[in-house]
């Protein structure tokens, strides 16, 4: 079993456990879910040997989820918009294919989704564009470094367009589990892809 195998089945764990929260609506088992996600994964991360900045985007999201948890959505999007400055930076040193495709479709959908969302936002407009600029920068970028990095970079991407579709008025029953499911797969995927590749144990 490879090392800390234990704390990414706790990740896992505590990702379902905290979508059953959701649906009890119970607000301290909520957040007490919330707020451990993120300390089990970067524990994982720590043990694989991930880059420091990987650890700070990890602690970054830990603080958003929760001041978005307590409704501080601008202190929230701040902490979150670190994260992102870290995964930007982080995959784009690791790659050098840059597609153009990735760059103008994710683009064209950021442009697309924000003047769909754009009537609903009111006073929280400019901060949305900025940041889920800085979103769709991740989502680009880990699209450039591999798939399972762009999977989690484009699934980043859905919970955070579908928090800006409830912050538009787009309410729908299954919103909040969307949010968190994508959430926690995506940071599990561009996490996983940051990792340090093991060379396999020679057998004699």
């Amino acid at each position: 079993m490879r090392k800390g195998a234990g704390w990414l089945v706790a990740y896992g764990v505590l990702s379902v456990v905290h979508l059953i929260t959701i649906a009890i609506d119970e607000t301290w088992s909520m957040v007490l879910t919330k707020v451990a996600l993120m300390p089990t994964l970067a524990v994982w991360v720590r043990m694989q040997g991930g880059p420091v900045a990987l650890l700070v985007a990890l602690a970054a999201s830990l603080a958003g989820d929760f001041l978005l948890q307590i409704d501080q959505l601008l202190p929230g999007m701040a902490a979150f918009g670190v994260a992102h400055v870290c995964y930007i930076v982080l995959f784009t040193r690791r790659t050098t294919h840059r597609s153009p495709v990735v760059l103008v479709a994710y683009i064209v959908f950021w442009a697309g989704a924000l003047a769909l969302l754009w009537p609903g936002l009111g006073d929280n407009r400019i901060p949305v564009a900025a940041y889920s600029l800085l979103v769709t920068a991740t989502a680009i970028t880990s699209g450039w470094h591999g798939w399972r990095s762009g999977i989690g970079g484009a699934l980043f991407l859905v919970s955070d367009g579908l928090i800006g579709a409830g912050m538009a008025g787009h309410e729908f029953a299954a919103r909040p589990y969307l949010v968190m499911a994508t959430y926690c797969v995506a940071q599990y995927l561009l996490a996983s892809s940051l990792l340090p590749v093991r060379e396999p144990v020679p057998q004699h």
